[in-house]
């Protein structure tokens, strides 16, 4: 058995509801704590510096599992207890980190009914997974997809190519290589909009490689908007990538409240233990963290509001406070670690709402007037964003109005940004945040912020329809970046971060177009700002030219992109 030598994951109970489109029976999952934490993050990090000898020697299923999985004991008595409640069929994650049930319904059991924890068991969370619910969905918003999409606002695939750098016809070869979309909800694509969309603007698009990744396919709401985004954009120019377009649960709860948060940690953690990964995923849903929310209500009750109104409230919010707890959170967190370790680099929005709001300001009376008083009192991250273990993506326009130039870019006026309140900031990033910190002018007060904590967005793309479009542009453009390495026999790239700023240290001026124009106060008074180096706005954008040096290709930024079609790799330096 595997014996620990380091911490192990102690966290509240939490109790997940999940959604699968199953009939009867439901299923009942356990979140087991996980092992030797301190030399997984050890691992991940010399797996993630580029001058590590470790550096892109990703992990196995096999090794991660002997590294982190749960104590055989514990699995046993996980699994007694759930054979004692009537379970059956049960199944073992391959990384030994969850079990998992069947349970028949048969009418004995309170609708909904969850397992109470048993006071000797030892687990994370407990989840159950419901047949599908047949509540309807809140209508979709009004969005700008299909005429910015169509490129009546002057941005087209095209010219975005042409301003990154990127051949329109740069596609991938590489059968191997894969990319995924992920929402809950209603999330998923219409395949006749894909193929308009191929036909308007990408004429190379596959729409053969696009492929959904469970028989949730979505359907109008939200997150279907969502999904036909996600889709187009990775799939344009991540061309001829296979692309899964990922539904994992349709409960309504999850298109807007807090439900989205067991779909997100449900999905991350099943993932982690699927013997195929995709190389890239981006992750363009999200709101602001348990933190954020949590400061939210504690501060509107020191201005005469109750916490069970100010929570019931953000509830009835659009996709504002979408996470239970820290709890939750930090678990999610760990499952995102688990990725990188396997060689998965993982993408997120940084947000549509400066660095104050999850979109924008609320409206609806003297809660929401009193939440705005505190949202702009303080700087509120968001999250799966803020983790330190995804490449933060924020957003970015053309300057001018009528004929927007893309080669010239500013910051969007919602690009989130910012500072964790739960995550400290990762070694690569100190240096940046120093000398931001140390040169930016008119810094929000420093009560408002963490200024030890995880900063972002890292790199950023185009966002005329918010941080939802630059995420899987950055991720589709990424994924060519794997084709090319997988094509030469080097491995995909996993977690960015440390290379990301060393690319910047390493080549400040020449191979960066900086974006110093913008701030994320939105409407408050106070916010952080553009300037010249990396900041929690826009930052910096990549152009390869200066980078293509030595036969490598090195990659950092808001906005990465390859230049040259058939450019050698030295292995020494990948």
């Amino acid at each position: 058995s595997t014996q620990s030598t380091g911490t192990t994951c102690s966290m509240q109970w939490l109790v997940l509801l999940a959604v699968l489109p199953l009939a009867s029976p439901f299923q009942i999952t356990v979140g087991l704590p996980l092992q030797n934490l301190d030399l997984l993050d050890t691992s991940f990090w010399r797996i993630a510096d580029p001058s590590s000898p470790d550096y892109l020697r990703f992990l196995s299923l096999d090794q991660l599992g002997n590294m982190i999985g749960a104590h055989h004991h514990t699995i046993a008595n996980t699994s007694a207890w759930l054979i004692g409640m009537g379970g059956h069929s049960l199944t073992v994650s391959p990384l030994r980190d969850t079990v998992t049930a069947e349970f028949d319904e048969d009418g004995s059991r309170a609708e909904g009914w969850i397992p109470s924890r048993h006071p000797g068991l030892e687990s994370d969370f407990i989840l159950r997974r419901d047949q599908q619910s047949s509540a309807d969905h809140p209508p979709a918003r009004n969005q700008l997809a299909s005429s910015a999409r169509s490129g009546t606002l002057g941005y087209t695939v095209s010219g975005q190519k042409q301003a990154y750098g990127i051949p329109a016809d740069l596609t991938a070869t590489n059968e191997s290589t894969l990319q995924m979309v992920w929402g809950p909800g209603t999330f998923g694509y219409s395949v006749s909009e894909l193929s308009a969309f191929k036909d308007s603007q990408v004429p190379l698009l596959n729409l053969d490689k696009v492929k959904f990744d469970t028989a949730n396919h979505g359907h109008s709401g939200d997150n279907y908007m969502e999904g036909n985004l996600d889709t187009q954009m990775i799939s344009a120019f991540g061309l001829n990538v296979s692309t899964l377009v990922s539904n994992t649960n349709t409960s309504t709860s999850t298109e807007e409240g807090n439900g989205f948060g067991q779909a997100m940690l449900d999905f991350l953690v099943s993932l982690s233990s699927r013997s195929q990964l995709p190389q890239v995923l981006s992750l363009s849903l999200g709101s602001l963290s348990a933190r954020s929310c949590n400061m939210l209500c504690h501060k509107a009750a020191d201005k005469g509001i109750a916490p069970d109104d100010c929570k019931k409230f953000i509830q009835q919010q659009r996709q504002v406070c979408m996470f239970m707890s820290e709890a939750e959170q930090t678990r999610i967190n760990l499952a995102l670690k688990l990725l990188g370790a396997r060689g998965v680099t993982v993408f997120g929005s940084s947000g549509d709402g400066g660095a104050h709001f999850s979109f924008q300001k609320f409206e609806g009376g003297q809660i929401a007037d009193v939440l705005n008083q505190v949202s702009c009192e303080y700087q509120l991250p968001v999250f799966p964003s803020s983790s330190p273990y995804i490449v933060s993506v924020g957003g970015t326009v053309g300057s001018g109005l009528f004929r927007p130039n893309l080669s010239k870019p500013k910051a969007w006026e919602g690009s989130g940004g910012g500072f964790s309140w739960l995550f400290e900031a990762p070694a690569h990033q100190a240096d940046a945040i120093r000398q931001y910190l140390s040169t930016a002018p008119d810094l929000p007060p420093s009560s408002s912020y963490n200024k030890t904590g995880r900063a972002y967005p890292d790199i950023s793309a185009l966002a005329v329809e918010g941080t939802s479009q630059s995420s899987p542009i950055v991720a589709g453009i990424f994924s060519l970046l794997t084709d090319a390495r997988l094509n030469q026999g080097l491995p995909p790239l996993g977690y960015l971060g440390p290379r990301l700023y060393t690319s910047y240290a390493s080549h400040p001026h020449k191979g960066w177009t900086d974006v110093t124009s913008g701030s994320s106060a939105t409407s408050c008074s106070n916010g952080f700002t553009s300037q010249q180096g990396w900041d929690p706005v826009t930052c910096l954008l990549y152009t390869s030219d200066a980078a293509d040096e030595e036969d490598s290709v090195d990659l950092g930024g808001r906005r990465i992109i390859k230049k040259k079609k058939n450019k050698e790799y030295n292995r020494n330096r990948m």
